[in-house]
């Protein structure tokens, strides 16, 4: 190809990239199912950040399970309080529980110092994307009669 085709595709090449409408799209993370383990590490920064001596965890949807969920629980949390793993930092590990409803899941963090506590919740005081949950368990109630016996 001689200099002047070369330069003249290129420019072609470049000017239709720059007009495609597409974008990249960012990855979205995969949902979660029972038996996946859903892991954070949560920094404290700023003053009275190595006062935290532990922290717990929950997340939670706020809404009532599927109907062919009924009875599933739509909240888990950490097993008690979670020590730091090195100064300021903490690790914290939530199972899915085979019981989990589907559902889209926000992360709540509790933070404990000596003499205080404090409440973080995600969209206001971090953000992160929520968890998906996806579980293929289903139950749904069956009908039910009851009849008075003498």
């Amino acid at each position: 190809m001689s200099k002047l085709s070369n330069a003249a595709f290129c420019f072609v090449i470049t000017t239709v990239l720059s007009l495609c409408p597409c974008r990249a799209q960012e990855a979205q993370p995969l949902p979660r199912h029972p038996g996946d383990v859903i892991k954070y590490e949560i920094k404290f920064d700023g003053q009275n950040a190595e006062r935290i001596k532990s922290v717990y965890a929950r997340m939670n949807t706020g809404q009532q399970p599927p109907k062919d969920q009924a009875g599933f629980a739509t909240q888990i949390s950490t097993n008690g309080e979670i020590q730091a793993t090195s100064p300021r930092t903490f690790i914290i590990e939530m199972r899915v529980p085979d019981n989990l409803a589907s559902g889209e899941y926000k992360l709540f963090i509790g933070a404990n110092a000596g003499e205080g506590s404090a409440t973080y919740s995600d969209g206001q005081d971090f953000n992160i994307p929520p968890v998906s949950i996806e579980n293929p368990k289903k139950f749904a109630p069956p009908a039910i009669k009851v009849t008075p016996l003498p």
